[in-house]
Order: C-alpha cells, then sequence, then structure tokens
C-alpha cells in the first residue's frame, strides 16, 4: 500500500502523569519513520509502566528514530531519557529538537534556565525544612531539577538532557540538536520529508514579557462568572488563603505577646506554594510548539504551552495590545481543521484557552496524558485534569477524547499496522498504550 494511503500512528504510552508519544509515518510500501515527542513521568506514576514502555518503544521503532522533540526539561516529559538510558544507547537518532530555551549558545537562555533550577532547589530544600517534602509543591519543584541520581552524582533531569544530547545517527555522526522558536524554519530529516511529512513550529516566543504570561483567567476554562459553582472567583491565589482573625469576647480584643505572634505566624501567605506554583508554570511555558502536516490531515503537539505561548500563537502577540485582539487568520484556519490535538499540561485549566476549544475542528481527536489526583483540588478549581476543561473537549470531539488513565474511545484493533483499520482511536494495549490512526 502507497504510504499517503495509510494511516500516521500516534501511540501515547500509559505512564501515569507524563508525556510519551511515538508519531509513526508511513514509508514506502510497508515501513514506518518515527517521531518521539517527550519521554517522561512524575506524579502518580503506573508502577512498572515505564520501563514496559521503553521496551514497547524500542520494539516499536527497531532501535530506529527519525526525530526525538523534547518539548521543555520538566521531569513528566523527559525523566524516561535518564530512567531508560541504557535502552536508548542502544537506539539511533537523526535529529532532536529542543525549544530556543535549551541553546547552550544562547546566554539569555541559559540564564533564564539556571535561574529556575537554582530557584526549584532552594524550593526543595525550604519545603523540605518545612516538613513539606511530600506535599504537590514539592514535587512541582522536583519536577524542574528531577530527582537526584546517588550513582550519577546528579539529577535525574541533567542525566536526561545529556542523553537528548549524546545520540548518534544511523551513520554513526553525532545527532544535530537544533533550537527553535515560533515562527522559524524547521528541517525535518529526509524520510521524514519524502513521506510527505512538513512541519511548523509556532511556540515558544521570544519575547520574555509574554513567556512570564501564565495565565489570562477570561480566556481559561471557568464559568464565566470565575466558578463552577457559581461563585466569583477570590481576589488572591489559594496559596495565600489564611484562617480569618476570630474576635473573642464582647470588649476590646487583650492578646498575650506570645498569642499575638503565634497568631502573625499561623497567618502568613504560603510563599513557598507560590513559588513553587510560578517556577512551574515558566518551565511550561518554554514548551516547544509544532503542527505537523501530512498529506492534508494536521496534527498539534503543544507541550505544556501556557498563557504567553498560546497569545502568541493565537493573537499574534501580546492579547489586548494593539492589532493583537482578536484570532490571527492563520490560527483559526488552523484550528478549524485541525485533525489531531495533543492536549496541553495534561488537561490543566491554564493550557488549552477557552478560544481553542470554541475554534476547534469538531470531531478531531484529542490526546491527553494525565492522572486524577496528581495536582490541585477540585474545590478550588484548580485539579488536574480540569474537569470543565476536559469535558468541553469531549463535547467539541464528539467522544474522541483519549485520556491515558482511562480506556481509549472508539474502535478496538489487535494489529495496528495492518493499514486497514478506519481513522480513530483504538485500545492496542489496554494496559500500555492508547493508539490513534489518522
Amino acid at each position: 500500500m502507497p504510504a499517503a494511503t495509510r494511516p500516521i500512528r500516534i501511540r501515547m504510552y500509559r505512564v501515569g502523569f507524563g508525556d510519551f508519544f511515538l508519531m509513526s509515518v508511513p514509508v514506502g510500501a510497508s515501513e514506518y519513520a518515527h517521531i518521539l515527542v517527550d519521554c517522561g513521568v512524575h506524579a502518580k506514576p503506573v508502577a512498572g509502566a515505564m520501563d514496559a514502555a521503553l521496551a514497547q518503544m524500542h520494539a516499536d521503532t527497531g532501535g530506529r528514530l527519525a526525530l526525538v522533540i523534547m518539548t521543555h526539561r520538566h521531569a513528566d516529559h523527559i525523566s524516561g531519557f535518564a530512567s531508560g538510558r541504557a535502552v536508548f544507547a542502544t537506539m539511533t537518532v537523526e535529529q532532536v529538537w529542543m525549544s530556543w530555551f535549551e541553546n547552550p549558545a544562547d546566554k539569555q537562555a541559559q540564564g533564564v534556565q539556571k535561574s529556575l533550577v537554582a530557584t526549584a532547589a532552594r524550593l526543595t530544600a525550604a519545603l523540605a525544612a518545612a516538613g513539606r517534602a511530600d506535599d504537590q509543591h514539592a514535587m512541582m519543584a522536583e519536577n524542574i531539577t528531577g530527582q537526584f541520581d546517588v550513582a550519577a552524582g546528579t539529577s535525574s533531569n541533567d542525566i536526561a538532557l545529556g542523553v537528548l544530547r549524546g545520540f548518534k545517527t544511523a551513520a554513526g555522526a553525532k545527532t544535530p540538536v537544533a533550537y527553535f522558536s515560533a515562527g522559524q524554519t524547521a528541517k525535518l530529516p529526509p524520510v521524514l520529508v519524502d513521506a510527505g511529512l512538513a512541519a511548523d513550529i509556532l511556540g515558544p516566543p521570544t519575547d520574555l514579557a509574554l513567556v512570564a504570561q501564565m495565565d489570562n483567567k477570561p480566556h481559561q476554562y471557568l464559568a464565566a462568572d470565575g466558578g463552577d459553582d457559581g461563585a466569583p472567583l477570590p481576589p488572591f491565589a489559594p496559596a495565600f488563603a489564611t484562617d480569618g482573625f476570630k474576635w473573642q469576647g464582647k470588649g476590646p480584643p487583650v492578646y498575650a505577646a506570645a498569642d499575638v505572634v503565634a497568631h502573625i505566624k499561623a497567618n502568613q501567605p504560603d510563599v513557598l506554594a507560590a513559588a513553587a506554583q510560578s517556577a512551574d508554570n515558566a518551565m511550561n511555558n518554554q514548551s516547544l510548539v509544532v503542527l505537523f502536516t501530512f498529506h492534508g490531515k494536521t496534527l498539534l503537539f503543544s507541550g505544556d504551552a501556557q498563557w504567553g505561548n498560546w497569545a502568541n500563537l493565537l493573537f499574534g502577540g501580546a492579547f489586548g495590545s494593539p492589532g493583537h485582539t482578536t484570532l490571527t487568520s492563520g490560527a483559526a484556519a488552523m484550528l478549524a481543521k485541525l485533525d489531531f490535538y495533543k492536549v496541553g499540561h495534561h488537561g490543566s485549566t491554564n493550557a488549552t484557552p477557552i478560544d481553542v476549544v470554541n475554534m476547534l475542528n469538531e470531531g478531531c481527536t484529542a490526546m491527553c496524558s494525565t492522572a486524577i489526583g496528581a495536582y490541585g483540588h477540585e474545590d478550588q478549581h484548580t485539579e488536574v485534569p480540569r474537569v470543565p476543561l476536559l469535558a468541553a473537549l469531549d463535547a467539541r470531539t464528539h467522544g474522541r477524547l483519549a485520556r491515558s488513565d482511562q480506556v481509549a474511545a472508539g474502535k478496538v484493533a489487535a494489529d495496528p499496522d495492518a493499514g486497514t483499520l478506519p481513522a480513530g482511536i483504538f485500545t492496542a494495549d489496554a494496559h500500555g498504550f492508547i493508539d490513534y490512526l489518522v
């Protein structure tokens, strides 16, 4: 069967709260060339799943990858390169793509990364000293650095970055690593170009003021009045919430000095939580965003892009500034015909704007790597995955939303490479991965 008539296969490995996607592009009559988009897990890992998925990925590709894309350096996107370094040592890779934030020749980018890693290390130490080494904000900090590997004497994220920069091509040469920002032209490996694949880089922007924009609540998946329960949003983030100061007695309140000191200490805002959330968001907004086109079909991989990255993609710049108040014609057209969307940031509220859901091609397919209870709280509208967002995506895709923590929607098939299956989601392995043919 000619390559142009065979579908691309998107395989989402089910490892827990982390992205691990393999895109297999038909080449010739029966072969495939493979693109790996991230390989990691952090919160809520499924026991043994990463090792099994790495072995499956090696079998799926025959140990050969045309392209590896690292969207950003969070552990839930790159930890597998560290834990699976023995597997990757047996593989060949023709190209590696990263965002411009990883370019070692860019002093501005390296300054940003060093600052974030240093902040995460200080937060980890401070949270541990406060007896909070196991809370979700400590996990956010660890996501930036990765776990410390005693045997290697360094963090798992540093090991993963070393693996990503140390691949060899099938010809035995050092694998080239390219660093991209929004609007730059990406040159795919010849095998993918010959197959008819094209790629556009849509993010991240190089404007650090845009990258610093993490949230825009009117454009995020909350009710119009700010809360799903009809209540307005609180004026401050949950990290700054404290117990009320209770009046004691009918007359003027009188407190001992020790009571006053204790009360002040008890009602300090949770600055560690706020700092952890800020650092985590900053790393997400570095995400490389790639739009693939293959014989008329389009596929969007958005990493964990947050508002500033999306604003640049959707509005061409900072939303609300002159000339950037409505979706660009290019963004609107792209969304209206999209065939596949990798849901941003595991279904969090700040990674898939309302504008995207409203303009998304009805009946397209979406895949979301996620886990219930990994981060946030539903009563504070911070849960990941965000309930109203995924409900809206499921409705917009006409039930073609697949989550890694649930059984896939649609058809079930035993042979994803047969080439005769209709396009749609199906479960090739109810435990190990979910496939989509497009």
